[in-house]
């Protein structure tokens, strides 16, 4: 699949509630390959991907309440700058407004950081 291919079926999923909890680990999955070449990503590539997570972040208690049938959350060996697998701590740090959105750099990915 190409990046671009990447990107868009990113930007499809991220708006999809209704899919299956097993496809969701799919959108997961994708954004962490998206992850992996981020920075190779032209300007408007990251801004795309950017105004994606964005809705991901909008709609992170639907998803986190689908996925954590299927995916054990505290216990992920996922790093925490994929923040999409750390969705319970997503979800805990915006009810008690305690998170920050960033850039790890001015090239860099999303950050999400839980306080």
């Amino acid at each position: 699949m190409s990046r671009q291919n990447d990107i868009d079926h990113y930007g499809m999923d991220v708006k999809d509630l209704d899919a299956s909890p097993f496809e969701m680990v799919e959108m997961l999955r994708l954004r962490s390959k998206i992850h992996s070449y981020f920075r190779e990503l032209t300007d408007e590539e990251k801004l795309e991907v950017n105004r994606y997570d964005l809705i991901l972040l909008s709609n992170a208690k639907g998803f986190y309440e689908k996925l954590k049938l299927i995916h054990d959350f505290p216990n992920t060996n996922k790093p925490e700058d994929e923040w999409w697998w750390h969705l319970h701590n997503v979800v805990s740090a915006f009810y008690k407004r305690s998170f920050s959105i960033s850039f790890a750099d001015p090239h860099g990915d999303l950050m999400v950081n839980m306080l």
